[in-house]
C-alpha cells in the first residue's frame, strides 16, 4: 500500500513537472512574440518626444502628459515581461563560491544612484570574515538581492534607512534586508511571497515570488519579520556547503 502510494506520489510530481515545463515553453514563446511590437512602440514613442517641440503651444502640455503616461505603462508591460520570463523559464544554476558581503556591495552599487536621489541611507552591519557559500552569483544577485532592496526602497519612498546584516553559526549563512518603511498589511505577510500577488499600485507581484524561489533552489528559506506602520525584516537563510569546506 505505501509502495503504492509513493508511485502514485512520484507519477503525480512527474505529471505536474511536466505541464510547468509546457507552461515554461508556452509563456516564453509568447514573451518573445510580445518583446519586437513593444520595442517598436518605444522607438515610435521616442520619435514623438522629438516632436514635442513642434506641438501648439496650448497642446503641448497634454501631449507631454499623454506621452508620459504611455511611456510609464510600456515599461511596465517591458519590466513585467522580464520577471515573468524569469519565473516561467528560470536558467540553470551555477552555483560559485561567493562571499556575500561582497556580493551584496556589488549590487548595492546598482542602486547608490535611486538611493541618494531619494536621501535613502544604507547602514551595513556584516559580520566579518563570512564563509563563503555555494550561490548562482547573477541569479541571486539581481533575483533576491536586488529585488529586495528595491522592494524596501518602494516601502520607504523617501528619506529612510535599510539596513543590511550578515551573519553565520554552525550550519547556516544569513542575510537580514530592514527597512523603515510601512511594512506590510497585517494577515498578508504571506500572500506576498504568491506570483502575481503585489501591494503596489505598478508592481508586477513576481520580484518577491522569484526571490524565495532562487533560495529555496539554493537550500535556502526566505521569511518577513512584519511589523505594520514601522517596517519589515526580510531574512534569507542558507546552508553552508559541504563542497565549500576546507582545512585550516
Amino acid at each position: 500500500m505505501a509502495a503504492k502510494k509513493r508511485k502514485d506520489e512520484n507519477e503525480g510530481q512527474e505529471e505536474r513537472a511536466r505541464r510547468l515545463a509546457y507552461i515554461g515553453t508556452l509563456a516564453t514563446g509568447l514573451a518573445h512574440e510580445m518583446r519586437s511590437p513593444l520595442n517598436a512602440m518605444k522607438l515610435n514613442l521616442e520619435l514623438l518626444k522629438e516632436d514635442l517641440a513642434y506641438v501648439a503651444p496650448e497642446k503641448r502640455e497634454a501631449f507631454a502628459r499623454r506621452v508620459a503616461l504611455i511611456d510609464r505603462e510600456m515599461e511596465g508591460l517591458q519590466n513585467l515581461l522580464t520577471e515573468f520570463l524569469a519565473f516561467a523559464r528560470p536558467p540553470k544554476m551555477q552555483l560559485l563560491a561567493t562571499d556575500l558581503n561582497e556580493l551584496i556591495a556589488q549590487v548595492l552599487e546598482l542602486l547608490e544612484p535611486e538611493l541618494k536621489a531619494k536621501h535613502i541611507e544604507v547602514v551595513s552591519d556584516f559580520q566579518k570574515g563570512l564563509y563563503p557559500v555555494g550561490l548562482d552569483q547573477h541569479q541571486f544577485g539581481r533575483g533576491v538581492l536586488l529585488n529586495l532592496l528595491k522592494n524596501a526602497v518602494e516601502q520607504i519612498g523617501e528619506h529612510g534607512t535599510i539596513t543590511l546584516r550578515t551573519r553565520e553559526d554552525d550550519e547556516r549563512v544569513s542575510v537580514c534586508v530592514e527597512d523603515n518603511g510601512g511594512g506590510v498589511v497585517a494577515g498578508k505577510e504571506e500572500e506576498i511571497f504568491k506570483p502575481f500577488e503585489s501591494t503596489k499600485e505598478h508592481g508586477t507581484g513576481l520580484g518577491l515570488s522569484i526571490a524565495r524561489r532562487i533560495v529555496h533552489e539554493h537550500g535556502g528559506d526566505l521569511t518577513l519579520d512584519n511589523h505594520p506602520g514601522k517596517g519589515a525584516i526580510f531574512t534569507i537563510s542558507l546552508p553552508k556547503s559541504k563542497i565549500l569546506e576546507y582545512n585550516e
